[in-house]
């Protein structure tokens, strides 16, 4: 009974993680302009008409901000990382 029990939640639980997994593939989002706040960094980096990639498999989007006058990648992890639409 104990091992249906611990089975059935070793179930419930790698479908929550699969569940997860395919939200974040949903993440990427292009052609536009996006603002991307990380947690702990000051600046807030913006994306002129680009996109904003998920790799949910190793946790991270990617996009390619102007830092400094020059177009940059930056890897950020999903967990800190808040991206908003600019209009």
């Amino acid at each position: 009974m104990k091992f249906l029990v611990v089975l059935m939640a070793v179930v419930a639980v790698s479908g929550c993680d699969k569940i997860n997994n395919m939200n974040r593939s949903m993440d990427t989002l292009l052609g536009g302009d996006y603002d991307v706040y990380i947690q702990g960094h000051e600046s807030v980096y913006h994306v002129k008409n680009g996109k904003v990639t998920s790799v949910p498999d190793k946790g991270y989007y990617i996009f390619y901000p102007k830092v400094n006058g020059k177009e940059q990648m930056v890897q950020s992890p999903i967990q800190i990382t808040t991206i908003v639409k600019v209009d």
